[in-house]
């Protein structure tokens, strides 16, 4: 893979405050790269940076082998991005607006190609209708049609479920997917909500006041011997008498439901001594998270 975003030692304060404090991080080729940290932890500022929106106080940025600010034309050809909600013109259509912006972008089309940019993002049926009549999670999905009328390798999505109900925030999600999967673009995209981005993403960073806390893909930050299981049972004294002797690594419970942190492949042998003795057994799943991992990794 090659590496698209290159952030070295960035700075950026505003008056008193240091918003991004010595922060760097790759994104490659491919990636759904997730930027995650509690509001306030510097996610968009560092996304306004890169889409040199504002200047940092120090460090650099290599996008597409070039150095930001100097190549800004360069750079911003190739990246299609949403910042927090996208701004569209609510009186005109979802098809006069991607047109209008197509134009703005400088880039050529067809009608026929507007609308299969509509069709991507599920709003084909809905081009003729007045932006003042769509729902939040439309709006979103023309603000994806728009980053993506002038077919950049780079998609930036700032908090994109903001706002979304649950239905939406699905759409978003499989949205996400398929622009990796279908359209081989490369996402970052910016949220608080861990849970969503644990769903979607192959590479992520998580920040805390304007520092890199963790970097790496999915499969190194969840190590398989350190997995949080949680068991959920009736029979609470029969299940802290089997914990205790045969499980060493175990935490204490609360009210009926007991936390495991044991090695992924020994939950199979956690069930069966519970079922070998009986004890009722309402829930045994993985509560290893991304939540998790955050609040361990920044003592929240």
């Amino acid at each position: 893979m090659s590496t698209l975003v290159s952030v070295n030692n960035l700075q950026k304060s505003f008056g008193g405050l240091q918003a991004v404090n010595g922060l760097s991080f790759t994104v490659e080729a491919g990636d759904i790269y997730g930027f995650l940290g509690q509001n306030g932890a510097g996610k968009s500022t560092t996304i306004r940076m890169l889409l040199s929106l504002i200047r940092p106080d120090g460090g650099t940025i290599d996008m597409f082998g070039y150095r930001m600010p100097n190549h800004r034309n360069e750079i911003l050809q190739q990246v299609g991005a949403i910042i927090e909600r996208p701004d569209l013109y609510k009186y005109l259509s979802a098809y006069d607006n991607l047109e209008i912006f197509a134009r703005l972008s400088g880039v050529k089309t067809t009608r026929k190609m507007l609308m299969e940019q509509l069709e991507r993002v599920g709003l084909g049926h809905r081009a003729a209708s007045p932006v003042k009549t769509f729902s939040q999670g439309m709006k979103q999905r023309l603000g994806i049609a728009i980053a993506m009328v002038h077919d950049p390798q780079l998609i930036i999505l700032d908090e994109p479920t903001n706002g979304l109900d649950p239905q939406g925030i699905a759409d978003m999600r499989q949205m996400i997917i398929n622009l990796r999967k279908e359209h081989q673009k490369t996402v970052i995209v910016s949220s608080h909500l861990l849970h969503e981005i644990e769903q979607v993403a192959t590479r992520m960073i998580i920040i805390d006041k304007g520092r890199k806390v963790v970097e790496g893909s999915t499969q190194e930050l969840f190590d398989p011997a350190n997995t949080l299981v949680e068991l959920e049972t009736t029979d609470a004294q029969a299940a802290v008498k089997i914990a205790r002797s045969r499980w060493q690594q175990h935490l204490e419970p609360s009210a009926d439901t007991f936390l495991f942190r044991l090695h992924a492949r020994d939950i199979p042998q956690l069930a069966r001594d519970m079922v070998e003795l009986d004890i009722p057994i309402h829930n045994l799943s993985k509560r290893h998270s991304l939540e998790s991992l955050f609040l361990e990794m920044t003592g929240k």
